[in-house]
């Protein structure tokens, strides 16, 4: 299995340099061939939302993540952190505060500290 850094899943996304897509596109389909799947980091996913971001607004880029997960041809790195913090962003706040939560609830931590007065109301989070 081969993992792909921010680039090759923007390219793969935006379709937006030909000459990159297409090599994106060939080790997709290799990895597919091959009865694998590309591995994505949730890092990976953090950056991809922040560079959509300029392109989309927040539902349009929820809604291309939310692709993303649904898609057999990715792995996405602990998935279910993942779609938690896609729900909890729909609601209310950003998707990078609530993977952040997400992965403190799974390392035992009972709440996350913040000033982010926007993600208040959800108790995964405590406000100084």
């Amino acid at each position: 299995m081969k993992a792909w850094d921010t680039n090759f899943l923007v390219r793969h996304l935006l379709e937006d340099d030909a000459r990159q897509l297409a090599v994106v596109r060939r080790e997709l389909d290799k990895a597919v061939r091959t009865g694998g799947r590309v591995w994505l980091a949730q890092l990976v996913l953090v950056e991809t939302v922040w560079v959509l971001g300029a392109h989309l607004d927040k539902h349009g880029v929820l809604d291309t993540l939310e692709e993303v997960l649904a898609d057999d041809r990715f792995l996405v790195q602990d998935a279910e952190q993942v779609r938690a913090a896609l729900d909890h962003a729909r609601a209310k706040g950003d998707f990078a505060e609530h993977l952040i939560a997400q992965n403190a609830r799974a390392a035992g931590c009972v709440k996350t500290q913040t000033f982010d007065r926007a993600v208040k109301r959800f108790g995964a989070f405590e406000m100084l």
